[in-house]
């Protein structure tokens, strides 16, 4: 989404982050670069020019510099650092390079453009010790305005156009993203609910909550995190709704949502979203209710999920919670990619044969310290491998409820009281990995 600066004096983004300044010589690109961010975290191609040709004005040395450019760059991204890339980038070969280093490292990527007036170039260039010839200045002029319609369609996360009288008035704030909570363990961790309101008051007496005077707490202090769609397909889609903001009301839980709670979240602000795959259940559920108590429940609803956290680090970076799960390369960023992936894992695009979509098995490729614990796909067991667990024992389908206490590294599970929806292919099997112990309200030959 392109944001015209002169509405907003503030810039907010998460960080680690690309940046990358576009504007023709004069704009003040390297004056805004210096006034707003540290001379390390600045990669010029200038300087690179000079550092590989010991001259910045000699442009016989552009692919070698633009060779250092790139390889900085890359090295920062690799250790996670802000990158401010400063180079005109009116070239759109340039700006698809940055975007493709971008997408290799899941950073968020936000274009600045300086759109200065070629007078004020004009003017500025004529007192500079470095004068640019004018023919020079008049085709960096068309490359930019030609970029000015390209850079909407070519994939950035944010877009700000600066204009001259907004230069001196912006302010660049880096922000940590909000996946960061301060609760410690231990934390009793819940797979996907899908309105199984029923099997979830059974999970938490199973788990040794209790509700005392209206104040939901467990002997041993733990946490309650969900791990996303209490949404769509089951029975009670509101009452669980009802009862996890509760829950983080007084404390007692965290939430990060799934899939369908961001489709729910859509629906409720009245965007376009196709009402089946389990939305019809939730729609028919809030119609259902009371005039006077919908509306407001409604907002409550969207503003629950809407504030969440898109997935969650926990225990010094020993634990992520991420509804369809997470690569290790993703873990601390907050780029669109990262946030679609975490929503609905990694999707080629194609179908099964069963209709549903097709995702690669991120989880055989994982190797990083900390333990990810995701749902999303159920699976008929929950089991750890690679260090990943997918706690998602496909309830509404008549499979299991199951939490994953940690750091016991123990499943506690309560059987569906009946099949509530039908899942094309039945819920598969995962036959790798390690299986810790598995507290069951039923016989394990009961499972699906």
């Amino acid at each position: 989404m392109a944001i015209n600066a002169s509405q907003t004096l503030e810039i907010n983004l998460y960080k680690p982050h690309l940046i990358v300044l576009i504007g023709a010589a004069g704009s003040g690109k390297s004056t805004f670069a210096r006034k707003h961010f540290r001379i390390t975290e600045i990669v010029s191609s200038d300087y690179c020019r000079a550092l590989v040709g010991d001259n910045e004005e000699v442009q016989y040395y552009s692919k070698q510099a633009f060779e250092l450019f790139y390889f900085i760059i890359q090295k920062r991204m690799e250790l996670n650092k802000l990158v401010v890339a400063d180079s005109t980038a009116l070239n759109k070969s340039v700006r698809q390079e940055l975007l493709r280093l971008a997408r290799r490292h899941y950073y968020p990527a936000t274009a600045i453009i300086l759109n200065t007036s070629l007078e004020t170039r004009l003017a500025r260039n004529s007192s500079r010790n470095r004068v640019v010839p004018q023919d020079v200045m008049l085709r960096q002029q068309a490359m930019l305005e030609v970029a000015l319609r390209e850079v909407h369609s070519e994939g950035w996360d944010k877009i700000y156009i600066l204009n001259e009288e907004d230069v001196d008035i912006v302010r660049i704030n880096l922000i940590t993203p909000p996946i960061y909570p301060r609760v410690e363990p231990p934390y009793d961790i819940v797979g996907d609910v899908h309105g199984c309101y029923d099997e979830l008051l059974e999970l938490l007496d199973k788990l040794g909550w209790q509700k005392i005077d209206g104040e939901w707490k467990h002997p041993e202090g733990r946490t309650l995190i969900s791990i996303g769609d209490l949404a769509d397909r089951g029975p009670k889609v509101v009452e669980c709704f009802e009862l996890w903001m509760e829950l983080c009301r007084q404390g007692k839980a965290l939430f990060t949502p799934g899939n369908h709670d961001n489709k729910l979240m859509r629906y409720l602000e009245g965007r376009r979203v196709q009402i089946k795959h389990g939305l019809e259940a939730t729609v028919g559920q809030l119609e259902s209710l009371d005039e006077s108590k919908a509306l407001e429940l409604r907002r409550r609803i969207h503003d629950f999920i809407k504030d969440a956290n898109p997935y969650m680090v926990l225990d010094r970076y020993n634990l992520v919670v991420a509804h369809a799960g997470i690569k290790e390369r993703m873990i601390g960023k907050m780029s669109r990619a990262v946030q679609d992936f975490v929503l609905y894992g990694d999707v080629t695009g194609r179908l099964t044969p069963e209709g549903l979509p097709e995702r690669r098995d991120w989880a055989r490729d994982y190797h990083g310290r900390a333990l990810v614990v995701y749902g999303h796909t159920p699976v008929q067991e929950p089991i750890i491998r690679n260090n990943t667990v997918n706690i998602d024992q496909g309830c509404v389908f008549g499979g299991y409820l199951t939490a994953l206490r940690y750091p016991e590294l123990e499943f506690v599970q309560v059987k569906a009281r009946q099949v509530y929806a039908e899942r094309p292919g039945g819920i598969k099997s995962i036959v790798t990995g390690e299986v810790p112990t598995v507290s069951s309200s039923g016989d394990d030959e009961d499972k699906p």
